[in-house]
């Protein structure tokens, strides 16, 4: 009888070991995944100030989708429009509006947004 219920202990405990090691795995590969996951919109400002681009550089992930907006702060810039030329996006920078473009950069480099203008740059790193 002694050896019965030891036995019983035994697997018992053996199933609470397993269950919780189950568990713990199971917890640390789902916490992993979401660590690991891009996110599937990146996402940036632009601040256009009397000083220039704020930031003047911005680096992306090649192939996701990226959401640059642009705020222009001040009528005493050249600045009232931005040109993304390698990305075929032309658009007016109305004072004190957040202006949002979307695109996806396909190729690793370095491109450039312009003024209207074209005398003030900022430059995109796609990485």
């Amino acid at each position: 009888m002694a050896n019965k219920n030891l036995q019983t202990v035994i697997t018992r405990t053996a199933a609470q070991i397993f269950v919780v090691t189950f568990v713990a795995g199971l917890a640390i590969t789902v916490a992993m995944g979401k660590l690991s996951r891009k996110p599937k919109t990146q996402t940036s400002t632009v601040r256009i100030t009397e000083r220039g681009y704020e930031p003047i550089t911005l680096k992306l992930r090649r192939g996701v989708a990226a959401r640059v907006t642009f705020l222009r702060t001040t009528d005493h810039t050249c600045a009232k429009e931005i040109v993304l030329a390698d990305f075929n996006i032309r658009r007016a920078l109305p004072l004190n509006q957040r202006v949002t473009v979307s695109f996806t950069p396909q190729q690793k480099g370095t491109f450039t947004f312009i003024c209207g203008m074209n005398m003030m740059r900022g430059q995109l790193i796609v990485q």
